[in-house]
């Protein structure tokens, strides 16, 4: 695969948004990489129509734009990165889409969500639909989140896509001289399915024999790369876990792959990635693709 070259960082004006330009700024410094600053100017059917026009509107969000931009100037100065700055018209989600294959870029950086409450730390569904769209990794960033890489969290699922995000993991720890925790969860078993115990016991105990060799092949590529890595399988719910042992082993970043489908309406809604970004509080980066 290779490290990152060309990263977009989206920006909506929000703390969220430029806390993780920031970050897409210090990684870029980094891996020797370019870095676009993308704002898109929400001009629906609706702000188009000529009573919009006439009222201004469309001046008023490029003003916003405008200065949007000029900021993210002046942060990418002071950190001395040179940086591409857009700005474009429509909707959101689709012009960074666009962009992401008008500009050949590899990595996208997104702010997420700081509301209180039961929204706390919620995606919103521009940066849901962008993290499914995208044909390139996505990382998302919480409010006030720092983007380290000494201890890197990699769940996996035996599936291609979680292969394919602990080579990208792999990658990162060769950079950055990172440690790898890789973790998967076996999701216990609905009891209703299966009358006799002894079936669910041999079933349960297949699974879990099925998962360490996994993860043990996967660590044999890590040792060979000369990165230290460690291992486990537990059983319990995927997300709970995967947030559990986040918290406890300190990991500054969760590295996960993505089970969209192709085309633009490719979603992560209820999937576990979703739910390890919106319930955690670690910046966590979605690998998307196939091996």
């Amino acid at each position: 695969m290779g490290l990152y070259k060309r990263i977009l960082a989206c920006l909506d004006g929000s703390t969220e948004s430029f806390n993780a330009y920031e970050n897409a700024l210090r990684f870029a410094k980094s891996i020797n990489g370019s870095v676009i600053a993308l704002t898109v100017i929400p001009l629906g059917a609706g702000l188009s129509s000529a009573l919009s026009l006439f009222l201004g509107m469309k001046d008023l969000f490029r003003r916003t734009g405008e200065k949007i931009l000029k900021k993210a100037k002046e942060i990418a100065l002071e950190e001395g990165v040179k940086i591409k700055p857009l700005i474009e018209e429509g909707e959101p989600f689709q012009k960074i889409v666009d962009i992401i294959y008008a500009e050949d870029i590899d990595l996208v950086f997104l702010g997420k969500s700081g509301k209180s409450g039961l929204a706390r730390g919620i995606l919103g569904s521009t940066a849901q639909r962008v993290i499914g769209a995208s044909p390139v990794d996505v990382i998302v960033i919480p409010k006030d989140g720092s983007l380290k890489f000494n201890k890197i969290l990699v769940p996996t699922d035996g599936s291609p896509f979680s292969e394919r995000a602990a080579h990208r993991a792999l990658e990162l720890a060769k950079h950055f001289k990172s440690n790898i925790r890789l973790l998967y969860v076996v999701e216990p078993i609905i009891t209703e399915l299966y009358e006799v115990p002894g079936d669910l016991y041999k079933l349960m105990e297949a699974l879990k024999f099925s998962a360490e060799e996994f993860v043990r092949k996967l660590k044999e590529n890590f040792k060979r790369e000369e990165v230290e890595c460690s291992t486990s399988v537990i059983e319990g719910a995927p997300v709970e876990m995967i947030l559990e042992v986040a918290q406890k082993e300190e990991i500054n970043l969760i590295v996960m792959g993505s089970h969209g489908k192709t085309g633009l309406k490719r979603l992560l809604l209820g999937s576990v990635t979703e739910r390890v970004i919106n319930f955690g509080n670690l910046p966590v980066l979605v690998v998307k693709g196939e091996l």
